[in-house]
């Protein structure tokens, strides 16, 4: 092999190169700016750089010779090197240079193995050899070195594998190729490994570790090389459904609980058993009128409500929380997997559980006519909704009712019980308000898909009467949960949120939900810690979250750090594995949000689908020359439209914008503005 890609080229000179892997003789007919005419021994004319030649003839065929001679002779001289490369044994010549440093050139080896002075046959032969055999020396430099004898270990692997990968791509991309073709297909050895690699593919895409291979794959087997035709592979091999959740792929997260897992769950129920028994350590509350208040899908209750009329005016409110960690110990095999999931995912199509349903549906949750352990929280108001005295207690309770919050708001009315709690939680929240609190309401779009896969798109708005008694209620117990443990200075999981910056830009608009998207994007992020901090919106000297432990793992921890107080035992949680569950957590968490941010949106996207929506309201967020920022008020979503030339719309207006392309599985949606001019 020469690097001198410079040198005069006679006419007549035999030479090789490589074409489509293969090594071709060939013979200059002209030399031109360091580029070569060449005759190949399959008489075709090429015109190739001195650079693609690996191996120069010092013999030139004799000139005038017709060019079926040339070619005649080129077959002779590929024939003649061809027997010679049968007398070569790399095995035998690496042996000789294994222990050798220094490289040598083609020449020199070829001295190792014929009779000097060598031919260029003999020369182009040992080459040949070489070059072919990529086991026992490496070429770098004009030379070839001998690799040691570790390092031959290591390329016959390698070898090896690139064997293994051709079989695997020329296999799969046949039975690829009859799959997208709708054709019958053989059986394939690989086919579960073969299914990973698109899997991976689809999901990452260039980022996929398969993603070389799986590009290979899909052109061989003539399919587009694009993640949504691997999408539409996997859909037609039966791995995954038409609208599988990828995200949820990407993330690592299954519903399914590992075996070991269900099996603790399955144990606890007798490790800790309820019955009607007392429980040491527990007040007994299951003479109250214990309620709940929830959706009409929920199925884990961790919340419950009880009110009690006392003398002088005042009322005793019970909010009695399940009492996860009586069931899951912390560090064992069902807590460590409630540590990884961080928190239950509530899904259009499904929800994922934080702890097994046989507990979180089970024991854990507060049924009703069920004896259940909680942590409660009593709670002294007087008729102005103001908190006269309060404790935390480990209760034992057993809940009455358990109603929706429709059920609830058609008897508030009525009910005294509920009447009670209701205007209290009002004058809790007016109390708030006074103090600073912000309430920027926006209704929720909950999406519910059947098994048949309909779609229910129904908006509920956050301002019911029972919505605001719940959260109200809710509010004030994680508020009183935060102040027994920063009075005590006990290190926990606090969230608190920075100063919320009033609104400057008094746009004008008659919609509610224009300046509440305005207003919210001006509050600092909620924060967790180990320490209290105010809590802007919420206008709360400290704040954390306990009501929820079935659901939400920081809620776990907070009730276990209340348990062992009230128990006077020492904290399950020091403040350094705090600090690091909260970071760990917080990168969970985001996932989750992202996921369930995406996976609505999907299927808000499909319901429009469904429902052939063609028009949609839209209110003007924010716009410049070229576009604008909307809100579609009916479904909350936000998208960027091109703004038409001369349009006089503005911020704060609502208009209504025609839907132009739709693609949920590719999250497309694209809306045009009208044209008033």
């Amino acid at each position: 092999m020469s690097h001198d890609e410079s040198r005069i080229v006679p006419v007549g000179t035999v030479l090789e190169f490589f074409e489509s892997r293969e090594i071709v003789c060939g013979v200059c007919l002209a030399e031109k700016n360091g580029r070569l005419s060449i005759l190949t021994e399959h008489n075709r004319e090429l015109n190739l750089a001195q650079s693609r030649i690996i191996h120069f003839g010092s013999e030139p065929l004799p000139a005038g010779i017709s060019r079926d001679q040339l070619v005649q002779r080129l077959l002779s001289i590929r024939a003649l090197r061809s027997e010679l490369m049968e007398g070569i044994h790399v095995e035998e010549l690496w042996s000789l240079l294994e222990s050798e440093e220094d490289g040598y050139d083609v020449r020199q080896l070829a001295e190792f193995v014929f009779p000097t002075p060598v031919t260029d046959h003999q020369v182009a032969a040992t080459q040949r050899v070489l070059l072919l055999d990529r086991l026992y020396f490496q070429f770098k430099d004009g030379k070839f070195f001998a690799r040691s004898a570790d390092k031959v270990e290591q390329r016959r692997l390698e070898m090896q594998r690139e064997v293994e990968r051709e079989e695997r791509l020329d296999k799969g991309s046949r039975w690829l190729h009859a799959v997208w073709n709708r054709k019958p297909r053989m059986p394939l050895d690989d086919e579960e490994r073969l299914i990973g690699s698109l899997k991976s593919f689809c999901l990452f895409g260039q980022e996929s570790p398969e993603s070389g291979f799986v590009k290979e794959l899909l052109k061989r087997a003539a399919v587009p090389c694009q993640t949504q035709a691997v999408f539409r592979l996997l859909v037609r091999l039966g791995v995954w459904h038409e609208n599988e959740n990828l995200f949820l792929h990407e993330q690592g997260i299954t519903p399914d609980f590992p075996e070991e897992v269900t099996r603790a769950a399955e144990a606890a129920e007798d490790a800790h058993p309820v019955g009607d028994l007392e429980i040491p350590g527990r007040r007994d509350l299951r003479h109250l009128h214990v309620l709940t208040i929830d959706s009409p899908l929920t199925r884990d209750y961790d919340d419950a409500l009880s009110l009690r009329v006392l003398d002088d005016g005042l009322f005793e409110v019970g909010v009695h929380i399940a009492d996860a960690a009586h069931f899951v110990p912390k560090g064992g095999t069902i807590d460590c997997e409630a540590e990884s999931r961080a928190s239950s995912i509530y899904l259009p199509d499904g929800r994922i559980c934080m702890i097994p349903p046989f507990l979180s549906e089970g024991i854990c949750s507060l049924r009703a006519g069920a004896d259940r352990p909680a942590l409660s929280f009593l709670i002294k108001v007087d008729g102005t909704g103001i908190v006269r005295d309060w404790e935390i207690t480990s209760s034992l309770v057993r809940v009455r009712e358990q109603i929706t919050y429709e059920q609830a708001n058609q008897r508030i009315e009525n009910d005294p019980a509920l009447a009670h709690l209701h205007d209290l939680a009002a004058k809790l929240r007016a109390a708030r308000i006074e103090n600073g609190a912000v309430i920027l309401p926006l209704p929720e779009i909950n999406v519910y898909v059947n098994s048949a896969g309909m779609i229910q798109v129904y908006r509920y708005e956050k301002e019911s009467p029972s919505q605001i008694t719940v959260s109200e209620w809710m509010i004030a117990a994680n508020a009183l949960a935060a102040s027994f443990l920063a009075k005590r200075d006990i290190p926990s999981i606090f969230r608190s949120q920075g100063e919320c910056k009033p609104e400057t830009d008094f746009t004008q608009s008659e919609h509610e939900i224009f300046h509440i998207y305005r207003q919210r994007r001006l509050f600092a992020r909620a924060e967790l810690d180990t320490r209290p901090k105010a809590h802007c919106a919420l206008a709360l000297p400290h704040y954390t979250t306990v009501t929820s432990p079935i659901r939400r793992y920081t809620d776990l921890v907070v009730q276990r750090q209340i348990k062992h107080l009230l128990a006077g035992q020492p904290q399950p949680y020091m403040e350094d594995e705090l600090q690091q569950l909260i970071v760990k957590l917080g990168v969970v968490q985001s996932r989750i949000f992202f996921i369930q941010r995406r996976w609505n949106r999907y299927w808000i996207l499909k319901y429009m689908e469904q429902e052939d929506k063609q028009i949609l309201d839209a209110i003007i967020l924010e716009r410049n020359d070229r576009y604008a920022h909307l809100l579609l008020p009916d479904f909350l979503i936000e998208i960027n439209a091109p703004v038409p030339e001369n349009s006089r719309l503005q911020a704060g207006q609502m208009t209504r914008v025609k839907l132009e392309r739709i693609n949920p599985r590719e999250d497309i949606l694209k809306v045009q503005l009208p044209d008033f001019g």
